[in-house]
């Protein structure tokens, strides 16, 4: 009897218990009394049976685990809201940041843990949604506003309200009338390893192009604020998220570094208790999302396990790390990010090994190291795939068919995009083979986005709780299928680690498969292009002649412009042009500043002392661009506060000219910028006008459409509150057959190309 219980795995059984008994109560609800009499029905059976008493007190346990995990969610779900959840309507609000603002666009979100309320103290969280402005706030930061206060809207496809709840966070408030940002509270050590990681994102962006960089830092360290929307449909519709998001791949990763460091000063034994020191700091470091905190814990537990010299299955190691992730927060059972972190481990440390033991067994001649490599790397991948297939549909209402050869054929790219990533970071812009460092990410991001178009590369579906319960119980059967086929027909030598990384042979590949991408992308045409670029709501636009770039405008503070110059192939800009202080004009120049090389800075002469070492512009200057030549037309300096209405009508005006076709870009130009213009007798004529002010109602007047006579006009327009572009706007310029309207949120950016006499015209979409 003693044997049996020795065989048998109480801890992990019990941990396991606790977790479904927490998943239970979040998906069938009910009193927790309900999983109990489940367990004591399943042990009744395992005595008929005939279990032993070891196996039947094991059972006990988990069932008596389960049963508190079950009572612990349905607690939580019967707490009544706290105090703040009625203090709706105008009040006074202080409190903390959570995390740094959020930028989308012309809007910023943040989420507050509450002080007080109109001087009271109170508890919980508020979720604020603002205009974007340069005021940065930081987690930590201190915020006074003053604001209505309202529950969170209840949406059709979504329980929001929920959502918020599971987050502590009971309120919500839009534009507030007053904000102010009182500063940041000491960050401490936390503070410094936060500075760090922007560092390291800096760093990478000057290293790399753009969305390369963009992908590398999501890798690397957990950033993908200016990954392109496109390529992040893509990784979506192909089941590849996964991938590019810090989780156990990059903790393994660290801890073996660390580990093979500290063995050149200690045992290897005493190296690895050594390195559990470095995870508090990395969990930090990349952000504490539930990937990151899983994947931590997991590896304490098995660096612990082998100090002592146990052998202990994998997916115990995830229901340690589970169990204490829901013991702390029940909640985060309802959390997708943890939904799909916790899948994707267990079909890697169950699935994944049975099925490439079973192959290895089946073909033998598979086993060669660098063959071996290659099967555990796509067994790996599939067993990731299919587990997390339930989950993904039942978030998302989508099932991606073909997710499993998506993540087979992009898998074996991962070590050396990891590899490319730190070089990147380690070596910043004086890395002289940035571009060819950019191969790895680029054959990603390119073969993603080939597999996202295949035909039927995501179907709608709406499946029963049921239907993923069976899938889910499809693969534990074909897991125990595989493995047994393995015990019986694999070679003893690779069970025991006959498989080897292959780390050589996969980023070989990679680089091969790379070369090729890049040769079969890399477009060829050399002549001169101006292109309106789709930041959202904003300004970019992007004047290049071979390698000459000229930027007017940057976009708003989400940095989407680094979005928008990786799609354009630009990673730097000799000199950018501000046509006035508005923040969709100004905002991402930072982020340009901070991630590529960038030249001279021109502004207009009101607005230069806004600007570190910006040149001022006034009418009749000019900025040549290869064969593209940049004229100033307006603000009338001199005159400036008599013709001119509002700062608006500041603007800079630029003609853009490439031999006889012209390009003029407005600006935020109004009613009276306009009348200016027409008054001055400047040849206003144009090919394509950049319509002034995203379309606002307040300009393109018909005079002024009349003195340009556009073929050919452009809406820089993104999502907005302001109602761009006007129905009135756009009525104006279709009533005219001959004008071609475009507008960068429908048909994303508008290039246009040009040998001096003719135009050709394309769109992103």
């Amino acid at each position: 009897m003693t044997a049996r219980l020795s065989r048998v795995p109480v801890l992990p059984l019990v941990a396991g218990g606790y977790v479904m008994g927490v998943v239970a109560g979040a998906i069938l609800g009910g009193p927790w009394v309900l999983t109990l009499l489940l367990g004591v029905l399943l042990g009744a059976i395992a005595a008929v049976r005939g279990g032993s008493f070891a196996l039947l007190a094991v059972l006990g346990l988990t069932v008596l685990a389960a049963a508190f995990g079950h009572w612990r969610i349905a607690d939580l779900d019967a707490q009544p809201p706290p105090p703040l959840a009625s203090m709706t309507g105008p009040h006074e609000v202080l409190g903390v940041a959570r995390a740094d603002a959020v930028v989308e666009g012309s809007m910023r979100r943040v989420d507050l843990d509450v002080e007080s309320v109109d001087g009271a103290p109170f508890e919980g969280g508020i979720r604020v949604s603002a205009r974007a402005s340069e005021d940065e706030v930081r987690a930590g930061d201190r915020v006074r506003l003053i604001a209505d206060l309202e529950a969170p809207p209840e949406l059709e496809a979504f329980d929001y309200r929920a959502y918020l709840r599971d987050r502590d966070i009971y309120l919500v408030a839009s534009f507030p009338k007053e904000w102010e940002h009182l500063g940041a509270t000491d960050r401490g050590w936390r503070g410094v390893l936060e500075d760090l990681h922007r560092s390291v994102v800096t760093r990478i962006g000057r290293a790399l192009p753009e969305p390369e960089a963009a992908l590398a830092a999501g890798i690397l360290v957990g950033e993908h604020g200016a990954l392109p929307d496109d390529v992040d449909e893509a990784l979506r519709a192909t089941g590849t998220t996964h991938l590019v998001v810090v989780s156990g791949q990059n903790v393994a990763l660290l801890i073996a570094l660390a580990i093979a460091a500290l063995t050149a000063v200690m045992s290897r034994r005493a190296a690895s208790i050594a390195a559990i020191a470095l995870l508090p700091a990395y969990v930090v470091f990349v952000g504490a999302e539930p990937p990151v905190i899983r994947a931590g814990i997991m590896a304490v537990a098995v660096i612990a396990a082998g100090a002592t010299g146990r052998r202990t299955p994998g997916w115990a190691f995830l229901t340690y790390a589970a169990g204490v992730m829901l013991v702390d927060d029940p909640a985060l059972v309802r959390d997708v990010s943890f939904q799909l972190s916790a899948t994707a481990t267990a079909g890697i440390t169950t699935l994944a090994p049975a099925l490439r033991d079973a192959t290895l067994g089946r073909w033998p001649a598979l086993s060669s190291p660098g063959r071996a490599a290659l099967v555990s790397v796509a067994a790996t991948a599939t067993g990731a795939a299919l587990a997390v297939l339930p989950v993904q549909v039942a978030a998302f209402g989508v099932l991606a068919p073909w997710t499993v050869l998506a993540n087979v054929l992009v898998a074996p790219l991962y070590t050396a995009m990891v590899m490319a990533a730190a070089i990147a970071a380690a070596f910043g812009g004086s890395l002289p083979l940035g571009e060819v460092l950019a191969l790895v990410p680029a054959a990603f991001i390119a073969l993603v986005e080939v597999l996202a178009r295949l035909p039927g590369a995501q179907v709608e579906v709406s499946l029963p709780l049921v239907a993923g319960v069976a899938f889910t119980g499809g693969l534990l059967v074909l897991t125990a299928r595989l493995a047994g086929y393995a015990r019986e027909h694999t070679p003893e030598a690779v069970l025991d680690g006959g498989v080897t990384t292959g780390i050589a042979t996969t980023t070989g590949l990679a680089v091969v498969a790379a070369g090729l991408w890049w040769g079969a992308l890399t477009p060829t045409e050399d002549l001169p292009r101006v292109t309106v670029l789709d930041v959202g709501q904003g300004l970019a636009v992007l004047a290049e002649d071979g390698d000459a770039t000229l930027l007017i405008d940057t976009g708003p503070l989400d940095g989407a412009i680094l979005a928008a110059l990786g799609r354009a192939g630009v990673s730097a800009i000799d000199a950018v042009v501000l046509t006035h202080h508005d923040l969709d004009h100004t905002g991402g120049l930072g982020w340009l500043t901070d991630r590529m090389d960038v030249g001279a800075v021109y502004a207009e002469a009101s607005t230069t002392d806004q600007y570190e070492g910006a040149a001022s512009l006034d009418i009749g200057d000019r900025l040549d661009v290869g064969r593209i030549t940049v004229e100033v037309l307006a603000p009338p300096v001199a005159t400036r506060s008599r013709a001119l209405a509002s700062d608006n009508d500041g603007s800079l005006v630029l003609m853009v000219k490439v031999g006889e076709r012209r390009i003029l870009v407005t600006g935020d130009i109004e009613a009276a910028g306009e009348s200016w213009l027409v008054a001055s007798g400047m040849d206003l004529r144009a090919d394509v006008l950049v319509v002034p002010h995203h379309g606002s109602n307040t300009s393109s007047t018909a005079a002024f459409i009349q003195a340009v006579s556009p073929a050919v006009a452009v809406i820089p327009v993104g999502p907005n509150t302001y109602g761009h572009p006007h129905p009135d706007v756009l009525a104006r310029y279709e009533a005219d057959e001959t004008v071609e309207v475009y507008r960068t949120d429908e048909d994303g950016a508008v290039t246009f190309r040009s040998n001096g006499d003719t135009l050709w015209v394309s769109t992103a979409r």
